[in-house]
């Protein structure tokens, strides 16, 4: 695997845990309104989903670039 894919999925990886950070630290607030609360944890949420996304993604290119090497 060249160093390029390490680096996607590693970053990756990375924006997933931070935008999970991100969810936990809007339920556990304080501030700002219920309603202000729960469309930040719905934007993090859509956030997470594409990240998600975008790793299936990149396994799924890693896996037809493997086959096709083969």
């Amino acid at each position: 695997m060249t160093r390029i894919i390490e680096i996607l999925k590693n970053t990756l990886v990375l924006k997933k845990q931070v935008l999970e950070q991100e969810l936990e630290d809007a339920i556990n607030s304080n501030g700002g309104s219920v309603e202000e609360r729960v469309n930040i944890g719905i934007e993090i949420l859509e956030n997470i989903s594409k990240t998600t996304q975008s790793e299936d993604t990149l396994n799924s290119y890693i896996n037809n670039n493997n086959n096709n090497t083969k």
